[in-house]
């Protein structure tokens, strides 16, 4: 564009200048200044008047504004993966160190230790230090969060995560992955219970901070399943039986104060889509206190587990809850297990339980057919049928 430009305006050796331009694009932030130097210093060598120069000034004002500010931000976006502060500080060394030729090479070469940083493992600073990436994933920026105890950050952060994927994909993907670090240090010994009561707490505060996030739809959620975008984003109290709307589901924490903040997701989940849900503790399921808990109009039972371990406690916690209530629905809710864990590891046949879930998502989803299906039944047996005998949509009686 600048060769052909200058060849129109008749600056001598257009190629020349050209070619200049061009590699002078790598020098961030002066490149353009200097190549455009020298042939609008030429221009006034050669033109008796100053419209030569005019004109030269305003075509490296043209083309260097519409290449640099559209055309290669709309390429290239930020695929080179450099900060800004590392592109300033690597033209000041490069400089410093090769002169002219170090400020011409500084963006490429910072460029390559940046790749070599995000391919060789013991390199990998490079790529913390001059790339653009963050410095900590979402979920140990959430952590982090949560041990610093500052609730509001990580509500912040979540805000920016709702923009584009509903609630339970940000409980799935960023705070259980930030409650399983706080987990492994746990295993570890180094998490005592007084820094894991507060990041249940931390935790609690986040989970109200965005209790008035509105999710999409199901069925404009990527991946959704058929039968999940099918199912209704908010269940009315004409659509559930009564049952549903009081204490219908129970979240039972497996072991401890983060079990239990995973059990707080799901209970917020649970009652944004009007099903009633409640957050039990693990020590009110115990032995000596299970015979207390208020089990009225109780449906489903979750389970939650950071981490299952043998799958030995909730094996013991399903049979003593099959005690006292063995018509009710037991489900395991396993989070940082995959589908082909859980079927590798037996875990259905070992604990006992009716259904073994590995996501929030999957839990709600499970309630929520569980209670339209209720509630297709009872509006089916309300209708007209022999005496002594319901009726069931699709049985030949209906």
């Amino acid at each position: 564009m600048v060769g052909v430009g200058l060849w129109f305006i008749g600056v001598p050796n257009p190629v020349l200048w050209g070619v200049l331009a061009m590699l002078l694009r790598f020098v961030p932030y002066i490149g353009p200044v200097i190549a455009a130097i020298f042939p609008a210093a030429l221009a006034v060598a050669v033109d008796p008047g100053w419209s030569m120069l005019f004109w030269v000034v305003g075509l490296f004002l043209v083309t260097q504004g519409i290449v640099g500010q559209v055309i290669e931000p709309w390429l290239y976006g930020r695929s080179t993966g450099l900060s800004g502060v590392a592109v300033v500080v690597s033209a000041a060394f490069w400089t410093l160190l090769w002169g002219p030729v170090g400020l011409l090479l500084s963006t490429p070469l910072t460029m390559c230790l940046v790749v070599l940083g995000r391919h060789v493992t013991n390199l990998q600073f490079l790529e913390v230090l001059l790339g653009d990436r963050p410095a900590l994933a979402l979920e140990e920026s959430f952590y982090q969060s949560m041990l610093v105890d500052n609730p509001d950050e990580a509500a912040h952060q979540a805000e920016a995560f709702l923009k584009n994927k509903p609630l339970s994909a940000y409980y799935d993907e960023v705070a259980i992955g930030g409650l399983t670090l706080a987990q492994l240090d746990v295993n570890r010994g180094v998490l005592d219970h007084a820094h894991r009561i507060r990041i249940k707490e931390a935790v609690d505060w986040v989970i109200d901070d965005l209790s008035d996030h509105e999710d999409e739809p199901a069925s404009t959620v990527v991946g959704a399943a058929p039968a999940v975008a099918s199912l209704p984003l908010i269940l009315s109290a004409k659509e559930l039986a009564s049952v549903w709307q009081g204490t219908a589901v129970l979240c039972v924490a497996g072991r401890g104060a983060l079990d239990e903040a995973v059990a707080a997701m799901l209970a917020q989940l649970l009652k944004r889509r009007g099903i009633g849900a409640r957050v039990v503790p693990c020590d009110d399921v115990s032995v000596e206190n299970l015979s207390q808990l208020d089990v009225t109009d109780v449906q489903v039972i979750y389970l939650s587990y950071l981490e299952p371990g043998s799958l030995a406690n909730p094996r013991y916690l399903v049979r003593r809850l099959r005690r006292r209530l063995p018509r009710v629905k037991i489900i395991d809710g396993f989070w940082t297990l995959t589908a082909q864990e859980v079927q590798e590891r037996n875990a259905l046949t070992i604990t006992g339980a009716d259904l073994v879930v590995t996501s929030l998502q999957q839990a709600v989803d499970q309630v929520v057919k569980a209670a339209t299906d209720s509630a297709s039944v009872r509006v089916a047996t309300d209708m007209p049928g022999p005496i002594g005998v319901p009726v069931v949509p699709g049985d030949p009686v209906a």
